[in-house]
């Protein structure tokens, strides 16, 4: 029988982590078990020496569509990189000791937009804006790559559901940046 005044900590702040790939040290002393790194098709293998458990290395850019990656001669990501990632996760987060960190190259788009899928994924359907504001929690500066998160509302089915809270967060932004503040309803 549980306490009435039980309650149940969620668990992302605890043993997911976001960062920029000149913040990896930072992370060194938790108990990171798994790496998900994301760079730059090109760019050397950037696993950290200090880091001895599962990884997984992902090459695509920080770019919103195949014409932007064409214009900034860079790669996309595709379906199967974002596919990777989320089985990635879900394998490493079946253990309730993991400690898993996802990397990019500023922490900024690519490695929030990942999270925020595979903690959608965990969550399930329904709960796409707590995804979202775990997601921001952990990493506060964080602005998801928006491909990223289309490929994986198709991957995990959820019909445009990943993308929702995504617009709203979009339109907060463009909102505060343009003196529109706070954004009107629409």
């Amino acid at each position: 029988m549980s306490s009435p005044f039980s309650f149940q900590v969620n668990p992302f702040p605890q043993r997911l982590f976001i960062c920029a790939s000149d913040e990896r040290s930072k992370h060194q002393s938790r108990d990171i078990t798994h790496i998900i790194v994301i760079a730059n098709p090109g760019a050397a293998a950037s696993i950290p020496a200090w880091f001895n458990g599962q990884h997984l290395q992902l090459w695509f850019g920080d770019v919103v569509s195949e014409i932007d990656a064409k214009r900034c001669r860079a790669k996309a990501p595709t379906m199967e990189e974002v596919r990777q990632g989320v089985e990635f996760f879900r394998a490493a987060w079946k253990s309730a000791d993991s400690g898993v960190l996802i990397s990019c190259d500023y922490g900024a788009s690519r490695s929030p937009a990942l999270a925020y899928v595979c903690v959608a994924d965990q969550l399930g359907p329904g709960h796409e804006s707590e995804a979202l504001k775990l997601v921001m929690q952990i990493r506060p500066a964080a602005v998801p790559n928006r491909l990223v998160i289309e490929f994986g509302d198709a991957i995990l089915g959820r019909q445009g559901e990943l993308l929702k809270p995504l617009r709203e967060f979009y339109r907060y932004l463009n909102a505060e940046r343009s003196g529109d503040f706070p954004p009107k309803a629409g």
